[in-house]
């Protein structure tokens, strides 16, 4: 879905400041609605949002025997996978939808706009790094970074409710979920060691 309505706003684009006007009344089929694109904010979050849950997943499932760098890197190769596919399949979503070769710009939006799932591992990965050099055994260490992992679901869990608008109630049960799928990548790491 985020193809759709990400790359909306760059078809829009001479470049990468400038909007398209159009002077006809007749729909371009090469165009999308600008209006049918979201706030980019929100787009980045939710790629956050996604990043947290595969370095969740990742931590999880993370060998007990294995170094800490290694780990670091497999969560950051990891989602570098993740964003690879990712951002293939919004390129080619995006052409079919623009009825066009994207020009570069365009390519380049798409491309960045799914990094916050790469980026989303840099604590977590920073907070390994830095038990390895402390020389905190793996399993404590990985279990620090989950329960860091799940701070960060709390706090984009928050402020996504916040920028929806939410408050009170709404807001707490919004932030509760994305809290859980923190606790559910506990639970997970639990079951399988």
């Amino acid at each position: 879905m985020r193809a759709v309505r990400n790359v909306s706003s760059s078809l829009f684009c001479r470049d990468e400041a400038e909007p398209l006007t159009v002077r006809t009344d007749e729909p371009d089929p090469r165009r999308i609605d600008p209006d049918d694109a979201p706030d980019k904010s929100y787009e980045q979050r939710s790629a956050y949002l996604y990043g947290l849950v595969i370095t969740g997943s990742v931590l999880a499932a993370a060998p007990e025997d294995g170094g800490l760098v290694r780990i670091a890197l497999l969560l950051g190769g990891t989602l570098l996978v993740y964003w690879c596919a990712e951002t293939y399949a919004h390129l080619i979503a995006a052409r079919t939808l623009a009825r066009r070769p994207l020009r570069a710009p365009e390519r380049r939006a798409v491309a960045a706009e799914g990094l916050p799932i790469v980026t989303a591992c840099a604590v977590p990965a920073v907070v390994l790094l830095a038990e390895a050099l402390l020389q905190v055994p793996t399993s404590v260490a990985v279990d620090v970074a989950l329960v860091v992992n799940l701070v960060l679901l709390l706090v984009v869990g928050w402020r996504m409710s916040t920028t929806g608008g939410m408050t009170g109630g709404r807001r707490l049960a919004a932030t509760a979920i994305a809290g859980l799928l923190g606790v559910a990548m506990i639970g997970l790491k639990l079951s399988l060691h």
